[in-house]
């Protein structure tokens, strides 16, 4: 009997001592985040988007862009956008913009045809048409990612939940900037996020119906897939030459 239990006691310790690193306490992703904003150092990112409707998915458009850090913050932005399906008369043109703290610059065909003389780029409050469909919840911002991970659920390499607009508004520039008008601040933005061993974003997916953003677009489900590479990366990013801007 003697020689069963110290079998069982040893096989128990031997499955707890294999158990304790998959059930350890991942890293703080806030604290990894904040760690990396750094002034001069950045992150690069890729946005997709699609439309998703009864009869099937469109792929709707792709970003391009890079963040650069402040001390502690997000001091400037750099996105390129490019549109998957076009058509001549369509309003959705490829566009670009630059933000650097809280000015932004928008650039682009339906910019470029009403700017005056040689300018090429238009002064604005919020970044161009493109970031109303693009991902709207940015976790490199430490107040939106500690909102994010309040009530969120842990999955094997990251976390999941939902987030309202309204709560996006109050918390984020970021949002504020890209989506400054919508049709329903409780429309609710289904999220799964997975980050690194260091606890650094890697990959966001986001979905939300997109009548909470276009009244008409009550059968399409709006959906976002970000990943995130090159952290602690140099990087640069100016507003352009004060000569090629109109206000």
């Amino acid at each position: 009997m003697r020689t069963l239990i110290a079998g069982v006691a040893v096989a128990s310790a031997a499955a707890l001592a294999f158990a304790t690193p998959a059930q350890a306490a991942p890293k703080d992703p806030v604290a990894a985040v904040k760690k990396q904003l750094v002034a001069g150092k950045g992150v690069s990112f890729t946005d997709t988007t699609t439309l998703v409707r009864e009869d099937g998915s469109e792929p709707f458009m792709k970003r391009k862009g890079k963040l650069m850090f402040g001390k502690g913050r997000i001091a400037a932005a750099d996105m390129a956008t490019t549109y998957d399906a076009k058509k001549p008369d369509e309003l959705f043109k490829d566009d670009r913009t630059i933000v650097v703290g809280k000015t932004a610059y928008v650039s682009g065909d339906m910019y470029e045809k009403d700017l005056p003389g040689d300018t090429t780029w238009r002064r604005s409050k919020h970044a161009a048409l493109s970031s109303w469909f693009a991902q709207p919840i940015n976790p490199v911002e430490p107040a939106t990612l500690k909102k994010l991970l309040a009530r969120a659920e842990r999955t094997s390499n990251g976390y999941r939940g939902t987030i309202t607009f309204d709560q996006l508004k109050k918390v984020s520039p970021w949002f504020r900037t890209s989506i400054p008008v919508f049709m329903e601040g409780g429309t609710k933005v289904s999220w799964r996020l997975t980050v690194s061993r260091s606890g650094v974003p890697q990959r966001l997916t986001s979905s939300y119906s997109g009548e909470g953003l276009v009244g008409a677009w009550q059968d399409i489900t709006v959906k976002q897939d970000t990943t995130f590479r090159g952290w602690g990366a140099k990087v640069s990013i100016k507003a352009p030459p004060a000569g090629e801007v109109a206000s």
